[in-house]
């Protein structure tokens, strides 16, 4: 039997560390390089934090706001290159290995950073989220980009308190909302009349959203309109909603039972040239 020495001992650290360090890298994913921040803005929640250093540093943002049950994700990077043919994301949540396909946005930040944004649906349930450890987002023609979120319970306890008190603000019950099987769901939304471009002449200077809430009866109707968001104009507000009771054609919600029911629509309108 041959003697480990210092020296022959040497490369089989070197190559353990290696290995170590390629698993780390392939299971856990970029680690983390700032905290957890949660931003109380007007009309959403957003919880948001970076990965990795330099060039290959990663913004990821969880946000939660008008899909009401759904949660958006959006990440960001200098090295992220915006592939037109790519029109959905595999989210891949570990260790639990639960996978979603999702619809995807490319769009590029004023800072020049490549960004895609994705929308959970209301299957995407934000206690699996909490169990997760890696996210993993795989896109084809791209290798995937994995980020070691670490323990997410108090993350998104904290985005589900932020949430919570902006629903109490729009006049919403949160228990209502948790209580669906099916929020409302809007159809053929650009026949509503409410996302011209011209709106963008009459809101205020600083103002590029707004917001509104729709009453929505068990039948699909529209009953009550009111602005959660100022656009800055009080006539361009009044229009908004004037057309949205008009025009909205709408999925009524659905209960935990399977009944009808009543229950707000919540939706923005960019205000856009």
């Amino acid at each position: 039997m041959s003697k480990l020495t210092m020296t022959n001992l040497t490369p089989l650290i070197a190559s353990l560390i290696a290995l170590a360090a390629n698993a780390n890298s392939a299971g856990e994913g970029l680690p983390p390089s700032s905290s957890w921040n949660v931003d109380y803005a007007e009309t959403e929640c957003r919880l948001s934090r970076t990965f990795g250093t330099g060039t290959e540093m990663f913004t990821f943002r969880i946000t939660r706001g008008a899909n009401l049950k759904s949660i958006e994700y959006a990440v960001a990077s200098k090295s992220l290159k915006i592939i037109d043919s790519n029109y959905s994301v595999t989210l891949r949540l570990d260790p639990t290995g639960m996978t979603y396909k999702m619809p995807l946005l490319w769009y590029r930040l004023p800072s020049g950073e490549g960004a895609l944004r994705f929308v959970g649906d209301e299957a995407f349930k934000p206690d699996e989220i909490a169990l997760a450890r890696t996210f993993s987002l795989e896109l084809n023609g791209l290798k995937p980009i994995r980020l070691a979120v670490g323990n997410m319970q108090k993350p998104m306890t904290a985005l589900d308190a932020c949430y919570g008190d902006l629903l109490i603000a729009w006049g919403i019950n949160p228990a209502q909302i948790q209580g669906l099987k099916k929020t409302v769901q809007p159809i053929d939304i650009n026949s509503w009349w409410v996302f011209r471009p011209g709106w963008a002449r009459e809101a205020a200077k600083d103002k590029s959203w707004m917001t509104a809430r729709l009453d929505v009866s068990e039948a699909g109707k529209a009953t009550y309109c009111k602005v959660l968001a100022s656009s800055g104009s009080a006539e361009l507000d009044a229009r908004v909603c004037t057309l949205a009771l008009k025009n909205a054609r709408l999925s009524p919600a659905i209960s935990a039972s399977g009944e009808k029911v009543a229950a707000p629509f919540v939706f923005n309108i960019q205000m856009r040239n």
